[in-house]
């Protein structure tokens, strides 16, 4: 991620309004900075993180008269997330990070964003990756505790909402079409059962290798995903059509063909209704994520 950090704080030794005539401000070479007093900020839960420098270190420093030190700088940061794949492929994930004073605690540090400004914001309008569009950021303030003393922590919080329309063309799509090639078999008589039993496990064993397709480039966690229960719900369905020609079958044998019919109407009329139902419900988001939560 790239961001720019601005940073304030007094510094009394470098004050100059008492010089006249007196400037404005001072803007003045990044080589300065190593000259003068700094807080020592640090993401302190980043992974990785560097200035960039193209074509020079991209830092600027400007100090007011009354002392006011100004350092904004361009940094490229990998941070932390938690990641919660509960409700995917309808999920959301935050990401954070934490800027501390690595060498100086509240007592002498005392870090605070700014409250003449919004502490965070965006340079664009809209933040949009190939799998993530960024909903939500905040920023918080926490102390905490160390054996040499408390730090301030500010931390900024990234929510990104997954962009889910692959994962319809690629999971949810195929699914329905081969639940509803499976429901071709209830429109076949109950005496032409070498097609519905073709019907049947065709259906079963493409959605079979459909879910090892897509179960392979999924995250491995050791929870149930909303994906997961989708395709088992599914393949319960294609499974209980096989079912129902089983029990048809085996009243076949002892019932005439009019009672047949009777009962494969009632089962070809029952699933789908079901199966409607559980399509509404489940792209409903909270009842997918407190069904697998």
């Amino acid at each position: 991620m790239d961001i720019y950090v601005t940073e304030l704080w007094m510094d009394h030794a470098l004050r100059y309004d008492h010089m006249s005539p007196c400037k404005f401000n001072l803007s003045l070479n990044s080589e300065i900075l190593d000259q003068i007093w700094k807080p020592n900020t640090v993401f302190i839960n980043s992974k990785a993180a560097h200035i960039h420098k193209s074509p020079f270190k991209n830092v600027f420093l400007m100090i007011y008269p009354n002392g006011t030190v100004w350092v904004n700088y361009r940094v490229q940061v990998k941070g932390p997330c938690s990641m919660d794949f509960s409700a995917f492929p309808m999920d959301r994930q935050s990401c954070h990070l934490t800027l501390e004073s690595f060498s100086y605690n509240n007592q002498e540090v005392d870090m605070q964003w700014t409250n003449w400004t919004d502490a965070l914001s965006l340079l664009k309008k809209e933040i949009i990756l190939p799998d993530f569009v960024l909903t939500n950021y905040s920023t918080s303030i926490e102390r905490q505790i160390y054996p040499a003393g408390v730090w301030n922590e500010l931390t900024m919080t990234f929510v990104f909402s997954r962009r889910y329309g692959w994962y319809i063309f690629q999971a949810y799509i195929p699914t329905y079409l081969t639940i509803f090639i499976s429901w071709i078999s209830f429109c076949l008589g109950p005496k032409m059962i070498p097609a519905r039993t073709m019907l049947g496990v065709n259906s079963l064993l493409a959605l079979t290798f459909q879910f090892g397709n897509i179960m392979r480039n999924l995250p491995r966690v050791s929870y149930v995903k909303a994906l997961d229960v989708w395709m088992l719900v599914c393949l319960t369905f294609v499974f209980s059509s096989l079912l129902e020609l089983a029990m048809i079958g085996a009243i076949g044998a002892k019932m005439d063909v009019s009672f047949l019919r009777t009962q494969s109407s009632i089962f070809s009329r029952a699933q789908p209704f079901i199966y409607l139902l559980f399509i509404k419900y489940t792209f409903s988001k909270s009842f997918l994520y407190s069904f697998v939560t």
